[in-house]
């Protein structure tokens, strides 16, 4: 944001928790995913299920939970190793 690149479309990356203040702001400027290494509070979990952005949580590696509108991930299998 400090850059001038505009919210609307891209994904919001925090390394806290995401506050309810936090999401309702998100949701107000268009970013539709939300994502946090930590868990989710239960009202920005409500307020992500009523205002839209998808909201992910608790990312470790290569998992994470989703707390809401999961339809707007597509899982894909991830590559096959190629023996040697």
């Amino acid at each position: 944001m400090l850059r001038g690149i505009p919210p609307a479309g891209k994904i919001l990356l925090a390394t806290g928790r995401i506050s309810s203040e936090m999401l309702r702001k998100a949701a107000h400027l268009g970013t539709p995913i939300v994502v946090s290494r930590t868990s989710a509070a239960t009202l920005s979990v409500e307020l992500a299920k009523r205002l839209g952005p998808t909201l992910i949580g608790y990312v470790r590696g290569d998992s994470f939970s989703v707390y809401s509108h999961p339809e707007r991930l597509v899982a894909r299998r991830p590559a096959p190793l190629l023996a040697r």
